[in-house]
């Protein structure tokens, strides 16, 4: 039996192999050293809506720098679009003004009452 919704691991790696390409050329006996950062693209394709990039760091135990890198990397590749709801920000501007305002208008009617 087949599973007909399964993916081929890395995604990002098999979508976009231009990423990598850079990382591929290496003096002969550092290849063993060499970085694979397809986990990592992975990992932050799934988890970039929910999490932040602390966290990822911590769940994948890499530095936050690096994982601050792919999501770059990622970003100008056209993987990852932006993490913000705009229509929330919106609002949390207009409450805090409106907050401001209130502030405002009780510290008057306590002077007047």
């Amino acid at each position: 039996m087949t599973n007909a919704t399964a993916t081929t691991r890395p995604v990002v790696k098999t979508s976009n192999p231009e990423l990598y390409v850079q990382h591929t050329f290496h003096m002969q006996k550092a290849r063993n050293f060499t970085y694979n950062y397809s986990v990592m693209d992975d990992y932050i394709l799934e988890n970039w809506r929910t999490s932040s990039n602390k966290a990822m760091a911590e769940a994948l135990n890499e530095y936050q720098n690096r994982v601050e890198y792919r999501v770059q990397v990622l970003k100008k590749a056209g993987l990852l679009g932006m993490k913000r709801n705009m229509e929330r920000g919106k609002l949390m501007r207009r409450r805090k003004a409106l907050v401001t305002w209130l502030k405002d208008i009780d510290e008057k009617l306590a002077q007047h009452g």
